[in-house]
């Protein structure tokens, strides 16, 4: 699992959440909570890239522009950009989730990789859900 199917999947579950009126969006919900762990661990490491790769005056002092964001030179942002593509392309290791109630989540093939107890409807016979 990388960094990468994370997000996208994280961004699938986003935009079937609804107003979180039904019982599978419900779920989905949850789901999404349960990725979160993950997903943060992603973004302490992808903060952590900017810190590294931002601005210093000459006493190691970080640089902020007038709107309080880091700086960064042109060297600094492609290194930053290589890295944070790197990130992004790394496996991590991630323990499926158990459900015990899957009805409802059938059509939600993309999460196939991260949930187990659901016999998900196969891709090519169903409309896109999304």
């Amino acid at each position: 699992m990388t960094y990468k199917h994370l997000i996208e999947t994280m961004d699938l579950i986003a935009k079937n959440l609804g107003n979180q009126e039904t019982k599978t969006q419900k779920k989905l919900v949850k789901i999404y909570d349960k990725l979160k762990k993950y997903y943060d661990v992603y973004d302490d490491r992808r903060n952590e890239l900017r810190l590294e790769h931002s601005s210093i005056d000459d006493k190691g002092n970080l640089i902020f522009n007038e709107k309080g964001d880091y700086t960064f030179t042109k060297d600094g942002i492609k290194n930053m950009q290589k890295d944070l593509k790197h990130l992004l392309d790394t496996e991590f290791i991630f323990e499926k989730i158990n459900v015990v109630n899957p009805a409802g989540l059938e059509d939600h093939y993309y999460l196939s990789e991260y949930l187990d107890g659901v016999n998900f409807n196969n891709q090519d016979d169903e409309e896109d859900t999304i």
